[in-house]
């Protein structure tokens, strides 16, 4: 790739990363947010092109944008009082100035820093190198990081179900609240009391 295409690439990727990265605090539709994280995050795997790490940029589209971003979408829809207009929402000057204290510091390191030259030839072999590593040095770590994921996946299904005891429960919360009642013991909706013959015709 010639100079000038590189140039072309890299600040056409690096302004698709921030302009998803901004869209996403400036949307207020989750949504919507989701779909510009996908955006910064295929941005970034194209920045991992450009530095020849093609086993991460691939790494990068599998996991986070056809994983992490349906997990979140599966997480938004399934919550079932989940608001999903988020324009309630107001934007916060201290958390506005943490950022851009952080984004400062990281630009400024990333200038400063003599990153130096990276040989063609240690970019070869990296996936090779980086499967050799999980399996051999940091097996557990991984192994780890499948059963946390895991149990992620199961927490999240438990969460989304609704039993059938909770659903009746809710819906006689709710009329007693627009029928003025007081409150109801949820116990008194699963097993309800016993009413004699005598009670029940008086």
């Amino acid at each position: 790739m010639s100079d000038f295409g590189f140039h072309l690439a890299f600040w056409s990727l690096a302004a698709m990363t921030l302009g998803g990265a901004s869209m996403i605090m400036i949307s207020r539709n989750l949504i919507h947010a989701v779909i510009w994280l996908v955006m910064s995050m295929l941005g970034i795997a194209g920045l991992y092109l450009t530095l020849s790490a093609d086993f991460i940029a691939v790494v990068q589209v599998l996991i986070y944008v056809g994983a992490i971003s349906v997990l979140m979408l599966f997480a938004i829809m399934l919550t079932p009082r989940a608001e999903r207009d988020n324009s309630q929402t107001k934007a916060s000057a201290p958390a506005a100035l943490v950022v851009i204290l952080v984004m400062i510091s990281t630009l400024w390191v990333a200038v400063d820093t003599d990153w130096g030259a990276v040989r063609e030839a240690a970019l070869t072999e990296q996936a090779r190198l980086i499967g050799e590593s999980l399996i051999k040095h940091y097996i557990l770590p991984f192994e780890i990081g499948a059963v946390l994921l895991t149990a992620a996946l199961v927490g999240a299904i438990a969460l989304a179900r609704q039993d059938d005891e909770d659903a009746a429960v809710h819906a006689a919360s709710l009329q007693a609240e627009l029928e003025g009642e007081e409150s109801i013991d949820p116990v008194d909706v699963v097993d309800p009391p016993i009413v004699s013959d005598t009670e029940a015709t008086s």
